[in-house]
């Protein structure tokens, strides 16, 4: 029979009836063990070896290939690389059986072993599990599949149950779990887990008595990562370029006080063996271990003390939620990617504190000429120089200065003529009044709606964004539909008057309030309204984009929608007069011009 002719009719004949027929079936072993411990790996050679056994006692089977995985557990079939392989030449037509001893080796999963027979039969290709005599093809082979694989994972489940009841135990007798690559230690294994133990590195343990003691000294962690750069001091891995990040992994590991650390992270399922690490660390458990420790009991209960009261500081940081108010924290994002962080800039003579502010990324791992200073790669890192807040105050005003010029008188002449324009029917105004509102509403909630498709259609959304906000407007025009129907239909409902003078009166104020150029600083209202990102860069351009009207602030920012609308330099005599008017100087000599781009969204 040729080989093609049968393969397209195998979904419903199983190779079974081949054995003993002329025509060659190719076929394809696939072996596995979950460890890699020495027993385990014999064990594969010796299915290995009996695959060949099996090879001859069938004369037709033309072997293809054999598959191996080796020390991978068989609940996830695609962290098995040889497996997944073997899938993807089941595809390419290479093969009409897979051969495995049982179904333990194949998975111990029934949800992949049933969904992987299924992929291999429709590709037709066959599955022979010997030990359990069992051919996927066969009319009851799916049902004997699905009682042996369930079978397989429990067994996959009782053996993760003993894995932990051994931990137990190991934690009970203080056994070291892991591959011993700690700064300072290197792991010194014996005969059994139970003697596995810890030895020195003095030359790395001197750097961790060094960074217990600059902690204790009053040096922050950022001064830490820093002085270890250049002190060349060598991390665990070999590396040079120690971030804030390993400062805090040797501080907070008490493993340098003698302590062996469990139950720092848990596996969700037996099935995925995915370990999640647990955040809360009183729910760590310590055991005294059998080897020296770097430093003393005392020194790590100092040092965390130390932390506790640094930690009470900035407990709404350590806590997650550091939501910005500052109005230029919101706004600022570096060239880099970063956000930035407001910190004192200096103090004045008469006391008065000046804010400035930088680029988070160089608070975490310092500035990248740092980085190089020291030999070392400085990719994702950057020079952005920081600001301080008068000179984004500065360039804020001098924009809308330009953007807007006398348009505040106008919009105050605007008001002057509505309010005298006014009549007193005020019921007959009133709805008339809200009548246009809710019109224009209209007019604004069906524009958006119409753009909102086109920026779909442009693939500047998501359909998950587009629907939430369609959903949104619909709604809202629907409401105002239904507002507009009861307010022209036959006039027996009554409308309360609106007072139209006070809502100019409400209007007046706002403008005096938000746009009053002639403060020290900024509306932060002004900003929010106005500015949508600053990003200043290392070539000293700050580029400013603003805002567009009902601008929507879930939509993702995105650079290449804006167009430059102005360019334009503030020097050092604009900014001597500037600070001049609110008492401050500048010196010549520290001035570095401003350059100043603008951009707005594309139409």
């Amino acid at each position: 029979m040729d080989n093609l002719a049968y393969k397209l009719g195998s979904r419903a004949v199983s190779n079974r009836y081949r054995t003993n027929q002329n025509d060659k079936v190719r076929v394809c072993f696939y072996g596995r063990v979950s460890t890699q411990h020495e027993a385990q790996i014999n064990a594969l050679d010796n299915q290995l070896q009996w695959y060949e056994s099996v090879l001859k006692d069938h004369p037709n089977w033309e072997k293809v290939k054999v598959y191996v995985d080796k020390g991978i557990s068989g609940t996830q079939a695609k962290k098995r690389h040889g497996f997944m392989q073997m899938i993807e030449d089941a595809s390419k037509g290479m093969f009409d059986l897979v051969c495995t001893r049982e179904v333990s080796r194949f998975a111990r999963n029934t949800l992949d072993s049933l969904d992987y027979t299924r992929r291999l039969k429709n590709m037709g290709v066959e599955v022979f599990f010997y030990n359990d005599n069992i051919w996927s093809c066969e009319s009851d082979g799916e049902l004997r599949l699905t009682i042996m694989s369930a079978m397989s994972q429990e067994e996959s489940k009782h053996i993760s149950d003993r894995v932990l009841a051994g931990h137990k135990t190991s934690r009970e007798k203080g056994v070291l779990f892991g591959n011993g690559n700690i700064l300072g230690y290197r792991l010194v294994k014996g005969e059994t887990s139970v003697e596995n133990t810890y030895e020195i590195i003095e030359e790395e343990a001197e750097t961790v008595r060094m960074i217990y003691d600059l902690y204790l000294s009053g040096l922050g962690i950022k001064a830490i990562a820093s002085k270890m750069i250049e002190l060349n001091r060598k991390k665990a891995n070999g590396g040079y370029n120690w971030e804030t990040s390993a400062v805090f992994r040797v501080l907070n590991n008490k493993t340098y006080a003698g302590y062996i650390g469990y139950n720092k992270s848990f596996t969700a399922s037996f099935l995925d063996h995915r370990r999640i690490p647990i955040s809360d660390r009183s729910q760590y458990e310590y055991v005294k271990g059998n080897f020296t420790p770097i430093i003393s009991e005392d020194i790590w209960n100092r040092v965390q003390a130390l932390k506790a009261k640094k930690s009470i500081c900035t407990e709404k940081r350590i806590q997650g939620k550091p939501m910005a108010k500052d109005k230029w924290v919101k706004t600022l994002v570096c060239e880099c990617g970063s956000t930035y962080k407001k910190y004192t800039w200096r103090v004045n003579k008469n006391g008065e504190e000046s804010n400035g502010y930088q680029c988070r990324n160089q608070v975490v791992n310092r500035k990248r000429s740092f980085h190089v200073k020291n030999g070392l790669d400085g990719a994702g890192l950057c020079d952005v120089p920081s600001i301080c807040e008068w000179k984004l105050d500065f360039m804020a005003k001098a924009i809308f200065h330009r953007l807007w010029k006398n348009q505040k008188d106008s919009l105050t002449e605007l008001m002057g003529i509505i309010e005298e324009n006014y009549t007193v029917d005020k019921k007959e105004h009133s709805e008339r009044y809200e009548v246009e509102k809710l019109q224009r509403e209209l007019d604004r909630l069906q524009t958006r709606k119409n753009n909102l498709v086109d920026m779909r259609l442009d693939n500047l959304i998501d359909e998950v964004q587009y629907q939430k906000k369609y959903n949104l407007i619909t709604v809202r025009i629907e409401e105002v539909e239904i507002s507009l129907q009861k307010l022209q239909c036959d006039g027996k409902e009554e409308i309360e008057p609106v007072d139209v003078g006070a809502e100019i009166q409400k209007i007046q104020e706002y403008l005096d309030k938000a746009c009053d150029l002639e403060e020290k600083q900024v509306s932060g209202e002004l900003i929010e309204a106005i500015v949508e990102r600053v990003t200043p860069t290392e070539e000293g351009v700050f580029k400013w984009y603003l805002k567009e009207e009902d601008s929507d602030m879930e939509i993702q920012f995105q650079e290449e929608q804006y167009v430059l609308m102005d360019r334009f330099t503030l020097g050092f005599e604009e900014a001597k007069t500037y600070r001049k008017s609110f008492g401050n100087f500048i010196r010549a000599k520290q001035w570095k011009d401003l350059d100043v781009e603008v951009y707005i969204k594309k139409l």
